[in-house]
Formats: C-alpha cells, sequence, structure tokens
C-alpha cells in the first residue's frame, strides 16, 4: 500500500507538510501543478527539478500533480483551444514532477454521447491524451460528477493510455444532489446510490484507475451530504480496498480532507485507518 498526503492541508506551507509526511511514515505527497507556495506551472523545468530533489531529500516522492478543480469545462466551446493548450502544458509539468501523472476535473461530460458536449470532451480529451503519450504523462480525470459507468465510455471510447482515472469514492456520494439541482430536479436518493454507488463505482472502473484519493463522505435520503474523516462515511473503504487488491493496484491512495476544525489531524488518523486495512 502506498500512501500519499497533500502538504498543505490545514495550512499553506507545503514544506512543513512534508515534514509531517516524513514524520507519519508515507511514501509521497500529492501537490498543485499551479498556484499555492509551489507554483510550479510558473517555474523552469530546471527549477521543477530542483523542487523535486527537495522533495526527495524528506524520503518522499509525488504521487500525482493536482490539475484542474472547477475552473476548465471541456464540454464547452469557450476556451476550449485555451484550455486543451493549458493541458498540454501541465503534461510538460507532470513529466518534470510526477512520474507524467497529474489528475482534473473537466467539467461534467453529458450521459448522451450524441450531445456535441460529449463530443468535445471526447475529442478534446483524447487531444491532451494522444500529447501525454508523446512525451510520457497521463491525465487522470477525477470521479464525482459524471456516473462512473460515463466514465468509462469515455475512456473507452478515446482509448488512450495518456487517459486514466483518478478515483474519488467521496466525489460519487456528494456530487448527486448538485446534478439535481443544476437540473432543477427533485434529488432522488435511490437513483444517485444505484448510478454513483462508491464500491459498483470502483468495480465499473477499476481497469483505468492509476491513483484515488482516500476520502469519504456521507450523503443521506433528504440530499443532505458532507464530507467526513476516512473510514466514517458511507463510501465502504474495507470493501474498496478489496477491489483495489483483487485487481493488482499498484497506485497511491492520496488521502484528502477539505475542511474540518484540524484537518491534518484527521489526515494522521487517516493513515492510521488505511494502514488497518492490510
Amino acid at each position: 500500500m502506498k500512501i500519499a498526503i497533500i502538504p498543505t492541508t490545514g495550512g499553506s506551507d507545503p514544506f512543513r507538510g512534508m515534514e509531517i509526511a516524513r514524520e507519519l511514515g508515507v511514501d509521497g505527497v500529492h501537490i498543485s501543478a499551479y498556484g499555492g507556495g509551489l507554483a510550479l506551472q510558473d517555474k523552469t523545468s530546471a527549477e521543477r527539478k530542483e523542487i523535486l530533489k527537495k522533495i526527495h531529500s524528506y524520503g518522499l516522492e509525488v504521487s500525482a500533480l493536482i490539475g484542474w478543480g472547477g475552473q476548465v469545462d471541456l464540454g464547452e466551446e469557450k476556451d476550449l483551444e485555451k484550455n486543451i493548450a493549458w493541458g498540454k502544458k501541465l503534461n510538460e509539468v507532470a513529466v518534470d514532477m510526477a512520474n507524467g501523472l497529474w489528475m482534473a476535473h473537466c467539467g461534467i461530460a453529458p450521459e448522451d454521447p450524441s450531445d456535441p458536449r460529449f463530443k468535445r470532451f471526447r475529442d478534446s480529451l483524447g487531444e491532451i491524451a494522444d500529447h501525454a503519450v508523446s512525451i510520457g504523462a497521463t491525465l487522470a480525470l477525477e470521479t464525482g460528477p459524471e456516473p462512473p459507468r460515463v466514465v468509462r465510455q469515455l475512456m473507452e471510447e478515446i482509448n488512450s493510455p495518456g487517459l486514466r482515472v483518478n478515483f474519488d469514492p467521496a466525489n460519487l456520494l456528494l456530487w448527486p444532489p448538485k446534478i439535481a439541482e443544476r437540473h432543477n430536479k427533485p434529488f432522488d436518493y435511490e437513483w444517485a446510490m444505484s448510478e454513483f454507488n462508491p464500491v459498483e463505482g470502483l468495480r465499473t472502473l477499476i481497469p483505468y484507475v492509476v491513483h484515488a484519493h482516500a476520502k469519504d463522505s456521507v450523503l443521506h435520503p433528504d440530499g443532505s451530504r458532507a464530507e467526513v474523516p476516512l473510514g466514517t462515511g458511507m463510501t465502504n473503504w474495507p470493501e474498496l480496498h478489496k477491489i483495489f487488491k483483487a485487481n493488482g493496484y499498484q497506485g497511491y491512495y492520496a488521502i484528502e480532507r477539505e475542511c474540518g476544525e484540524n484537518a491534518m489531524e484527521d489526515v494522521r488518523k487517516a493513515v492510521q485507518f488505511l494502514r488497518s486495512l492490510d
């Protein structure tokens, strides 16, 4: 089991977070491709390699770079060429820092493959993936906004080793109420638990998963939901871990804790929880 933490969890100094990672005895750190305390995208390749050397001095490696959150929608024509070029730039940053691996949200792909948005997703992700393959990079699409079956359809249609999946089971439970709201529809709990079930989602996507967020959440029938400390929610990490192991998963579990009064303490407990699964 390889575990990484986000070193800026609960703070802003990535190197202090790397000291904590070393104290915890984890294998890696999951760091941002741009902004934050490192601003990797704005640095030269030589400068990035110096930062990587410092990370290695802590006995750590970079599990993957954190790319886009909600800034990019590859289903929209507006800024599409600019965003594709940005994706290619992040491929290059990832090659310098993370053995080529970065992850991102890219908007919400529609379920209907005849929808023009689906074609833009397929074509733009395919172009980024082709560039990734040419330089030794991989974009891992993060789960959450789409049912896992839709993500799998994108993977199968694009059919490129330059496009894979970052599996975040917590996001699968956090997104359905947002989707219902966006479509002005009442929240349907049974639909959500059928279409976005984390365990079934992993079974659907496991052939493509190269990185995972160790994160937990709860979703209630009234549509209320929350991120919670790892092991206390509804994502069923013991079962997820069994699926990962049964399929020979060799990637990282990167602990992501985006809220909480003492987020880094939750991370410390999450490390213990993950180790208890083996």
